[in-house]
């Protein structure tokens, strides 16, 4: 691919990371600008926030489900990789009640010891669960420094309309800005709205397991262990709750639920409370393109991808690739048209 295609990527969380750096290798001439980067704490910057996991939460639009294994597949083989930040864990997730859903057809063939429990190994109150060992990907700094190696550039700068991306040279913007596409003006899409989440983070390095138990109306409990020793102690799915300050109330439900699943977290050190908003779209990910034109008359291809809702570490490479045929294909049509 000729290095004249030039692709401006909005936003820096997974999504947009992911995008930049298969588009950059791809031989496209990729810069993302970002007001937030890796490192940086922010309610409207998502990605540091999640608690990034695979888990058996069941994703019933086929697309997702093929973004879901093409991301499995992927950041299992950067888990070989020591400075990823992906690490391969047992994960067992419980529901108290048994969705009847035959599973086994929808994950088997993406998780790597997929099985269903049996009854006797489950614990009281739960009528179904399963494990799989699973990735927990704490690497936007990696995703970052793997972008930049490759030659790609990075701007920090806060675009207040989308035509801000459109500069003369650019081909192709991409717009990965998440919970901000429901106010980024030129987009102002009023089908995102946000899923806020509480954590607590605690200090216990002798949990080496993922545990997660999904209740009724809504409910849902998390365990995840980072390499570090952190492990994130979750969760809360509340909508339309744009609130950024933790509530002690819910950060102490959250304590008592996790212990009350994992016994072995009792009396384990409180390092921090953390809040984040999921970029939660009806009708699910926004993955499409449109024509626009810049400040002089040339037409711009933009490539919407965000609304990935809980989902953004999962769903992550799949729908980067998608991106990716969407623009080959749309370079594969111009040079159609000049012949």
């Amino acid at each position: 691919m000729s290095k004249k295609n030039r692709v401006n990527v909005i936003g820096a969380g997974v999504v947009g990371l992911s995008t930049g750096l298969v588009l950059q290798k791809n031989g496209y001439k990729v810069k993302i600008i970002a007001e937030h980067w890796p490192g940086d704490l922010s309610i409207n910057y998502t990605s540091p926030c999640a608690g990034a996991y695979f888990s058996s939460n069941f994703l019933f639009d086929e697309r997702c489900k093929k973004f879901q294994d093409i991301s499995y597949k992927t950041l299992w083989e950067l888990s070989y990789i020591n400075d990823t930040g992906v690490i391969r864990i047992p994960n067992f997730d419980f529901y108290a009640k048994d969705p009847h859903i035959d599973s086994e057809t929808l994950l088997k063939d993406i998780y790597y010891k997929f099985q269903v429990l049996p009854k006797h190994e489950l614990p009281k109150n739960v009528e179904y669960g399963v494990s799989f060992t699973t990735d927990v990907p704490k690497y936007l700094r990696w995703l970052l420094n793997q972008f930049t190696s490759a030659g790609g550039v990075t701007q920090k700068a806060h675009l207040n309309h989308l035509n801000d991306a459109f500069e003369p040279d650019v081909n192709f913007v991409i717009n990965c800005t998440g919970i901000n596409a429901r106010t980024f003006c030129g987009v102002e899409d009023d089908k995102v709205f946000p899923t806020r989440g509480q954590i607590v983070i605690v200090w216990a390095p002798h949990i080496k397991f993922a545990k997660s138990l999904h209740e009724e109306e809504g409910a849902y409990t998390y365990i995840i262990p980072r390499k570090s020793g952190e492990v994130i102690l979750g969760g809360t799915m509340d909508v339309n709750n744009y609130d950024g300050t933790p509530d002690s109330k819910t950060a102490e439900s959250i304590l008592n639920r996790c212990i009350k699943l994992c016994p072995e977290l009792s009396g384990v050190k409180i390092l921090r409370h953390v809040v984040g908003l999921r970029p939660s779209r009806k009708d699910g990910i926004r993955l499409e393109t449109e024509i626009r034109q810049n400040s002089v008359g040339k037409d711009v291809m933009v490539c919407h991808n965000y609304g990935h809702h809980a989902y953004g570490y999962i769903t992550s490479w799949g729908s980067a690739i998608e991106a990716l045929d969407l623009i080959e294909s749309s370079v594969s049509n111009q040079k159609e048209a000049r012949l």
